[in-house]
């Protein structure tokens, strides 16, 4: 498709979000102009209603009914038929508003970084304390410093869109994203991405063992470029002092936990599935 010089691209990859994706698209496109944002939801392997539902928002919604599963090549496919530049890669559970989008938008246009995303703003809704105190250990890390891209929603600068495309099959994209170019050329925006985190603890390992198998093999292959960030849980210690130590404990035990989900996984050899939670897609 021939680029359009003005305007944005929103590019959303969607398996079976037939629950989430009206929200996701009703958030964004809220207090648009007509024809502000460019948005292609890249629907793949789904069997429930998430192609019909995103067919109901309008022109502005590109709609691909892809019949092969994976989030790697349908954020391509997606990518082939969006337009314009900046872009975004929005994943279909968390709600990038339209003051967001234009903020993610308006800060690569200064120029001085690639690739930006937007702050992380949980919605509890229904979570237990338990969800609740590791996020809160989590958000405190030092990896979640004002050069944080990822989880759920960042964007591109054409030139950052050169050296980040195609996205690996690895499923890991937004570790991809945050690895590919060094802290100097990343930033955060505000307003930020409402994220929903798992309801319960059992939810959270479950999710975080996959999110950290697609990591793991991300940081094995040969596709990253950088460095230059730090890992996660590595940062604990300089911020054990400002927090309660039952928060602490929680995310410790998760930790533990991920890690042993991990290596079960590596032994078990299961190959790479849609990163996905479901408590959070539930009705309250």
């Amino acid at each position: 498709m021939a680029e359009v010089t003005d305007g944005v691209s929103v590019v959303i990859p969607a398996h079976e979000e037939g629950r989430v994706i009206d929200r996701c698209l009703n958030t964004l496109l809220r207090d648009a102009r007509p024809g502000e944002f460019e948005v292609v939801v890249a629907a793949n392997a789904c069997t429930d209603d998430t192609v019909t539902k995103a067919r109901a928002h309008g022109g502005d919604v590109t709609v691909l009914d892809l019949a092969g599963a994976g989030k790697a090549a349908a954020l391509n496919e997606g990518d082939r038929v969006a337009s314009r530049f900046p872009r975004i890669y929005l994943d279909a559970d968390v709600d990038l508003c339209t003051d967001a989008a234009r903020g993610l938008a308006d800060r690569l246009r200064v120029g001085d970084v690639h690739v930006v995303g937007p702050a992380l703003q949980p919605d509890f809704s229904g979570c237990s304390r338990w969800v609740r105190w590791y996020y809160d250990v989590w958000l405190a890390l030092p990896v979640m410093n004002d050069a944080y891209v990822g989880s759920g929603a960042f964007a591109v600068s054409r030139e950052g869109h050169q050296r980040l495309l195609p996205f690996p099959s690895v499923v890991a994209d937004d570790l991809y994203a945050r690895r590919t170019f060094p802290s100097s050329q990343r930033a955060t925006t505000r307003p930020g991405l409402v994220i929903h985190p798992p309801r319960n603890l059992r939810a959270l390992v479950h999710r975080a063992v996959r999110v950290r198998a697609g990591n793991v093999a991300l940081e094995r292959s040969s596709v990253l470029e950088t460095q230059d960030t730090v890992r996660g849980h590595r940062g604990l210690g300089a911020i054990a002092r400002e927090l309660p130590a039952r928060k602490l404990a929680v995310f410790v035990l998760v930790t533990a936990a991920v890690r042993v989900g991990v290596l079960h996984r590596s032994i078990r050899r299961r190959g790479a599935v849609w990163n996905r939670d479901e408590s959070s897609r539930q009705s309250l």
